[in-house]
Formats: C-alpha cells, structure tokens, sequence
C-alpha cells in the first residue's frame, strides 16, 4: 500500500510538472557556454600538464650526454695535444725515419677529424638543450595564462550558478519521495530498481525526449577504468572511469530528465539521468548544481569535482536499461563514428 502511494505521488508530480518542463528548468544558455569554456581550458591544461613533463624529463636525459660528450672531448683534445707533442719532439731527433712523420700526421689528421665531429655533436647537443628550455618557457607561460583564464572562467560560472539556484523554486515534495526512495536503497542496483518500478521511463516519454541514445564525455580527461575490469575489491566493475584535474566541471552525457541528484552512500553526489529506455548514472561529483526535475541536453551543467585536493579525480558512468547494466563505451564510440569525438 505504501508503494502504490509513492508510485501515485510520483507519477502524479511528473505528470503535473511535464507540461511546464522545458520553459521552466532548462538551463540558461550562458551556462551552457560557460562550462564549455570551462572544459576547453581543462583540456588544454591538462595537455600542457603532459607536454612540461615530457619535457622535463627529455632535458633530464639530456645532460648526462651532453657531459658525456664533452668528456670525450676533453680526452680527444688530450690526445691530439700529446701527439701534437710527439711529432715535434721527432724533428729533434737526429736521422728520424720520414715514415714515422708521415704515420704520425695520419693520426694527427684522423683524430682532428674525431674531434672536429664531437665538437659539433657537442654544439648540436646544446642547441638541442636550449631549444628543449625555450619550449619549455613557452609551455610554462602558456600554463600559467590558461590557468589564470580557467580561475576568471570558472569563478564567473560560479557566481552565475549561485545566482540561478538561489532564485530556482524546487518542488519539496517531488524532492522528498525520491530522497525516500534513494534512503532505503543499498546499491545502485537496487536505486535502479526503485525508479524503474515508479513507472519514471513512461512518464519520461511524455516529454517527447529521444530513445536514441549518443553519449559524450561528461568531464574534459580520459577513461582509466574500463566496464568489465575488475576492482580493488577483485569485483567486476560496471562504469567507466574519467580521471580528470580537481574542481574540474562535470556536464550531462546525454539528454535526458534527471530523475535523482543529491549524496548516495559512499559514491559522494550521483545524478540519475532518464533517456527513453536508458539510466545514465554519473557519480563522483563534489558539489551539485543539477536538480531533480531538471531537463537537460548534452553539455549542461551539472556540477564540480573535488577542488580540496591536488590528486585527479575519478569520475564514474554507469548506464543501464531495464535494469541489465551496459558498456557506456559503445555509445561513445558511436559518437566518435559519427564525427562527434570530443
């Protein structure tokens, strides 16, 4: 009896909510552009990051040959000086071998030759090394411009966020059955359960969202845990996983109607996306901005990773349909496919 309730309850605050869904909680376009900016400065910072480091480590490697070049050429010039030496004190000696003038200025002229050569390797190693510190400067300016822009950027998207929130009326009671429902579950698995038994994709389909599911990177990184891998607990894991820099911006995968936001046992705050017959389950995120209710297109806003600490953070994905969980890698392939690589 308490289920059919909340499943009346729910259904009748979608129902009611449905029809003034898209003018009232679409996200304002300057967000949109905001955190687009946001995640193109990420993603270059984040390609800096790798290029100094890259660097740093190639100058490394380079001064033990530069000093080994050198010491060769300290010995080489040692040598040629000692023979320089030896053909002049053959002069001196009376009724000398004209062969030996002539072995001794071959070997004169080879090793002038040998040290002609790493002379100039010498020159090339440095030119190398110090073409190596002017791209490194270059690198280091353009981090630290980048990474002033990102602070001016990500401050702005900030202040503009706050400002929306603050004037966003929730639906308490719509907020409160899915909290309810959200308490009593123990996974993910059994959050999943819950909403597809509250009828969310049916009533999801009055607001004519698309079935066809394409997904997008939901932060600026690169995928470090693949769906199928296993776990530090040797489980087999069902999400991907985004390394990505701290307080970085996290934005929808997809279009859909978030249909959960809020903390979710020790996976910090999760939003649940509904897309036709799909749930995207993106969790990870430090602090949210998305709401329940909420409809959003590919690349709205959704919230911030951790900013307290200087490790990447690892944001997760999962997507299920009916309850079986699936690769999210194959639809973002598909994107790819498409031209749409992000």
């Amino acid at each position: 009896m308490r289920k059919l309730f909340f499943a009346i309850l729910f259904f009748f605050q979608f129902s009611c909510f449905g029809e003034e869904l898209v003018e009232d909680v679409v996200q304002p376009q300057i967000i949109r552009d905001l955190c687009k900016k946001c995640q193109i400065i990420e993603a270059k910072i984040s390609k800096l990051e790798t290029e100094l480091a890259n660097l740093k480590e190639k100058e490394k490697m380079s001064v033990p040959v530069v000093r080994n070049v050198y010491e060769m050429l300290s010995r080489c010039f040692t040598v040629l000086f000692d023979m320089q030496r030896f053909s002049n004190m053959l002069v001196l000696i009376p009724n000398q071998n004209k062969n030996d003038f002539v072995r001794c200025s071959i070997v004169i002229k080879g090793f002038s030759s040998y040290f002609k050569a790493i002379n100039s390797k010498l020159g090339q190693s440095g030119n190398a090394i110090a073409r190596l510190k002017q791209r490194k400067e270059n690198a280091l300016k353009d981090y630290e411009q980048s990474s002033k822009d990102y602070v001016v950027i990500s401050e702005e998207l900030r202040k503009t966020s706050e400002q929306i929130t603050s004037k966003r009326e929730k639906n308490v009671t719509q907020e409160d059955v899915v909290c309810h429902i959200a308490a009593k579950c123990g996974s993910i698995e059994e959050l999943d359960a819950e909403l597809e038994a509250e009828n969310m994709v049916g009533i999801l389909k009055n607001t004519k969202i698309s079935t066809k599911l394409a997904l997008v990177y939901p932060v600026s990184g690169k995928i470090v845990a693949e769906f199928g891998d296993r776990g530090t607990d040797g489980e087999m894991i069902f999400y991907l996983g985004f390394e990505t820099s701290k307080g970085a911006v996290v934005t929808s995968p997809v279009k859909g109607l978030i249909v959960f936001a809020g903390n979710f046992l020790n996976h910090k705050n999760m939003v649940v996306l509904s897309n036709g017959d799909y749930r995207i389950f993106v969790y990870g995120i430090k602090t949210l901005f998305a709401s329940i209710g909420d409809l959003v297109e590919v690349g709205d806003f959704l919230g911030w990773m951790d900013n307290s600490t200087e490790n990447h953070q690892i944001l997760k994905m999962e997507l299920k349909r009916s309850g079986e969980p699936l690769d999210p890698r194959h639809w973002l392939l598909q994107m790819i496919d498409n031209g749409d690589k992000k």
